[in-house]
């Protein structure tokens, strides 16, 4: 899920409340985002009969387009619509879509109405809690943290709540959960309107460092490569809710510490092992004090060893053999572990080292390739599967190329940039 919460652990104290509105509302929107990515795969192949090819190329397009559609909603929401106007409007196209899907109306439609409702919603509350603290506000970290705890405390739910409620009673049950969570949303975000942050008057631009200015130009074609890079991250990623949901459901048993899961509850295990992880994952890498992209580059080895660890089981399930859910839950241990050295790095060196000016562009580069990649994840099941290739050993060549790339460059990329040494 989404690591590019919790860079530390909070400290205790007092926080606006406007905060605690905000987190509330981004909690139940992605309950009901992450509740339909842990359906619409199961939902496309089980329900409405579409091969796995087609299922996870729809899944792509959705993802993407919901990744594409956040890098405009933000300045939809600065140019025309302003924030608070911007977010109710997404929460309620997002409840539209999730209402369509229960009713069985057009797949497309509904996508559709998912994937502008995330655009307009995601980049605009983020942006609304850092309008809650000064510039110098030391409170404003431990408020990022307080906001996407929230996040996977949704996302959490959402797989538990939703995926019982589909694959146990019907998938209208499923989708109109996520419709009852997104008007949850609708009414603490409005319940809380006087403690949002006030609207703010038209910025003028910023003063935007020159591309002819070496120095701001070099630190923009390094972040630029970081971003292509993190392609190679969230191609593997974005597989969770697809190829490996399928899996779990045909090959990985049930039965985990004692409770029944479905495919789409196994979803809820990464949000959890961030919200647990992530705390001692920020201390340990701050005492540590490693080049980012030598940590980044770590982060794809070991989301490479993951997939060679799910082609080990897919050899399981060959022979007949009904794989553990123990050992699905340590692969996606794996990849949380490697989500989180990969995707808060990435979001630091973008705000750290972006020049004056170039931020939000930058920024909207890192969106693109989670886009791209969103899409391309979708897509590469239908290609490899006439070739006979293994997706789960594509995948960790694509990692572990990436991971070589970022270790071997890593001090050349910080001198070149003006970074400071170090390998």
């Amino acid at each position: 899920m989404s690591a590019e919460a919790l860079p530390n652990p909070p400290k205790t104290q007092s926080q606006p409340a406007g905060l605690f509105v905000l987190a509330g509302s981004e909690m139940w929107e992605r309950f009901s985002f992450y509740g339909v990515r842990s359906l619409l795969v199961l939902y496309l192949v089980e329900a409405l009969q579409y091969s796995r090819a087609d299922a996870l190329s729809v899944y792509g397009m959705y993802t993407g387009s919901a990744f594409f559609c956040a890098i405009f909603g933000g300045w939809l929401a600065d140019r025309f619509l302003g924030q608070r106007r911007a977010v109710v409007l997404g929460m309620a196209l997002m409840m539209a879509g999730h209402i369509a899907l229960g009713l069985d109306q057009p797949i497309g439609l509904a996508l559709g109405l998912l994937a502008v409702g995330t655009g307009l919603f995601k980049p605009t509350t983020t942006a609304m809690v850092g309008a809650l603290y000064t510039p110098n506000d030391a409170r404003r970290q431990s408020g990022y943290t307080v906001f996407y705890m929230g996040i996977n405390i949704g996302a959490a739910l959402s797989a538990l709540i939703g995926g019982y409620l589909a694959q146990r009673h019907g998938w209208g049950y499923g989708f109109m959960a996520a419709a009852v969570g997104m008007a949850i949303g609708v009414v603490v975000f409005m319940a809380g309107w006087r403690w949002l942050p006030p609207v703010p008057p038209p910025a003028p631009e910023p003063a935007r460092a020159a591309w002819t200015d070496a120095s701001a130009r070099r630190r923009i074609q390094v972040i630029l490569l970081m971003s292509v890079v993190a392609i190679c991250f969230y191609l593997g990623y974005e597989q969770a809710a697809g190829v490996m949901t399928l899996f779990v459901r045909d090959h990985v048993s049930p039965q985990f510490l004692g409770l029944e899961l479905t495919a789409a509850q196994f979803l809820a295990v990464n949000p959890v092992l961030v919200i647990l992880l992530a705390p001692p994952s920020a201390r340990l890498l701050a005492r540590l004090d490693w080049p980012e992209f030598r940590v980044q580059g770590l982060g794809m080895l070991i989301l490479g060893v993951s997939f060679l660890l799910l082609q080990a089981l897919q050899g399981l399930a060959a022979q007949g053999e009904v794989v553990p859910a123990w050992m699905m839950v340590g692969v996606i241990g794996v990849q949380t572990v490697a989500e989180l050295l990969v995707v808060p790095i990435g979001l630091a060196v973008v705000s750290r080292y972006g020049p004056a000016g170039w931020g939000s562009t930058l920024m909207g580069a890192w969106m693109l390739a989670k886009a791209t990649a969103g899409l391309l994840a979708g897509q590469l099941y239908g290609w490899l599967e006439p070739t006979g290739l293994s997706l789960y050993l594509v995948v960790t060549a694509i990692s572990f190329a990436g991971g070589v790339l970022l270790l071997s460059v890593s001090g050349a990329l910080r001198r070149y940039a003006g970074m400071g040494g170090g390998a």
